[in-house]
């Protein structure tokens, strides 16, 4: 316990939030609280930030790493990224000590008597956002969803139509998505097709061709019908927490190549399978 007598009222506060008073201090600020309108409205101030901050720092824990910086990691000495899949984050100590926490209810009052509302808003004179609080949720969000279950079926229930189905995948495929395509071959880069499935993102029809690596991975080819682009061609990388994603429009059409976040050859498959298909 720490005796904060005599510091400033908000450090005696959130030391008081922390439970890292004594009991007769605890008392004393309790009494405070209760007869003090200021010192109340200062409590329920930081009580608030507490709040926002903790939701924060769980979102920013949550942000996708970029996909380079996962790859580096797990291909670092002696490090296997077909067996190591997971980046292990510290887990976050539950209470914290007492001066890091005045600081940030310290900023926190700072944010609030400032209009934290503006500053989150505010956009530039040439109207550029000046703080992006949310994107917006994409196709590519929802082929992620899809691929983290199927990805987990065994082979009877991987797929809609298997592999066996032949040419008939492509026509079934190309009539209810409106993309025609030629079935990749990956056989040389040591996939084999398993078949394929109809889905829905973003309210269109989806096509999604599946295909399995040695080890039993599972890598999905998905597309689309969408407007023309003019980022032809041009590759993206994305990454939904474990599942790396390679997109790119072509023509009328857009595609994405769906892995393991570890797999380093991720993009070069990208690469032949925008020329073959």
């Amino acid at each position: 316990m720490q005796n904060t007598k005599g510091l400033p009222l908000d450090i005696r506060l959130s030391a008081y939030l922390d439970g890292e008073v004594s009991d007769a201090e605890r008392k004393e600020l309790e009494q405070l609280i209760a007869r003090d309108d200021e010192a109340r409205r200062l409590l329920e101030m930081l009580q608030a930030g507490n709040t926002f901050g903790n939701k924060a720092f769980e979102e920013f824990l949550h942000d996708p790493v970029p996909l380079s910086l996962v790859r580096r990691i797990k291909q670092g000495p002696g490090v296997n990224p077909k067996t190591e899949r997971v980046v292990a984050a510290t887990p976050r100590q539950a209470k914290q000590r007492l001066w890091p926490r005045a600081l940030a209810a310290s900023l926190v009052l700072l944010l609030v008597g400032g209009s934290t509302g503006f500053i989150i808003g505010k956009t530039s004179q040439d109207n550029v956002p000046q703080l992006e609080v949310a994107a917006a949720r994409t196709w590519l969000d929802d082929i992620a969803d899809y691929h983290r279950v199927y990805a987990r079926q065994t082979a009877e229930h991987l797929v809609e139509v298997p592999a066996s189905a032949g040419n008939r995948i492509e026509g079934w495929l190309a009539s209810n998505v409106g993309v025609s395509f030629a079935l990749p071959d990956l056989s040389s880069k040591g996939l084999t097709f398993q078949g394929a499935r109809l889905l829905v993102a973003a309210g269109k029809p989806v096509a999604q061709l599946m295909y399995k690596d040695q080890d039993g991975d599972v890598f999905a080819i998905c597309f689309l019908k969408s407007t023309p682009g003019t980022s032809d061609g041009k590759l993206t990388e994305s990454m939904r927490d474990d599942i790396a994603m390679i997109s790119w429009q072509k023509g009328a059409a857009s595609y994405v190549v769906v892995g393991p976040s570890s797999d380093p050859s991720l993009e070069q498959l990208a690469e032949a399978i925008s020329t073959e298909i």
